[in-house]
């Protein structure tokens, strides 16, 4: 797998195209500025640079020529990022240097697909599928209840992120069900009985610690997680330290640790049980 410098100002851009990177088990950094960018490639050369062209202070252009007057970064592949999308930008783009080129907004379906087609042959890996990163002894399987397979509910309103999660979950004995917001949510878990819930924060109308605050009163037995790529945390610790949330995941997650943890939770729920 591959170490992946993203250098974008927006951290909407960021937090998608790291979740993205993780998912399909690559490592994602990242740099809001062009300085950084350079400053985070000169102290940990990366396999591959993402960069936005339209960055505040030193733009993509300079960032690209000060990486390439580097011997030691010279041979790094960096990505134009971009919403340019006049006549001839994308000439324009690859003569100034850049390896390649990705338009804005970025397609998540075919994004790492594109950045892999850069990496070292070595590097590469194939994006079938998100999926964990091999290890030297295998992952213990998470345990299915005796009379049906636990169920999982994933609550977020983007729908990529939703498919991702559940894709990740999509080998283990578990049943997953998703919920697009917290009154859908809600109105499922009056349904169905499920044993974690997973919770993005933002979302409209009704945040995470919202919707969590009810299935704490409603179906106490129900583990409750939040996953989530906010900086401004406040509101979630609140929710922890009141026992609203019982933990507190940042996006971008990898397949393996999103399994790890879900087996943590299914143990904490059979717990809790009887």
């Amino acid at each position: 797998m591959a170490r992946i410098l993203i250098i974008e100002d927006n951290p909407a851009n960021v937090e998608l195209m790291a979740f993205l990177l993780t998912a399909y088990g690559h490592t994602a950094v990242s740099a809001p500025d062009g300085l950084r960018g350079v400053a985070a490639a000169r102290a940990a050369p990366p396999d591959l640079i993402a960069c936005d062209v339209n960055l505040p202070g030193m733009n993509g252009f300079a960032v690209l020529a000060t990486l390439k007057a580097e011997p030691g970064l010279a041979g790094v592949p960096v990505l134009a990022v971009t919403a340019l999308a006049m006549a001839g930008d994308r000439e324009k783009v690859l003569e100034a240097g850049f390896d390649g080129y990705i338009s804005k907004p970025i397609e998540p379906e075919s994004f790492v697909a594109e950045l892999e087609a850069f990496l070292p042959s070595a590097a590469a890996a194939s994006p079938s599928s998100p999926g964990p990163v091999p290890t030297s002894a295998p992952l213990a399987p998470i345990p299915a209840a005796q009379s049906a397979q636990p169920t999982i509910l994933l609550v977020d309103d983007d729908p990529f992120m939703l498919a991702v999660l559940a894709d990740m979950l999509g080998d283990e004995p578990v049943r997953v069900l998703s919920a697009a917001s917290g009154p859908e949510a809600l109105a499922l878990l009056e349904r169905e009985a499920v044993e974690v819930i997973l919770c993005d924060q933002a979302m409209p109308g009704m945040s995470g610690t919202e919707v969590l605050a009810q299935v704490a009163a409603r179906h106490p037995r129900t583990v409750r997680l939040m996953l989530t790529g906010q900086q401004d945390l406040a509101e979630i610790e609140s929710a922890l330290r009141s026992g609203v949330a019982e933990a507190h995941y940042a996006k971008p997650v990898s397949a393996v640790s999103l399994r790890e943890r879900m087996r943590e939770a299914l143990a904490l729920q059979r717990s809790r049980a009887f």
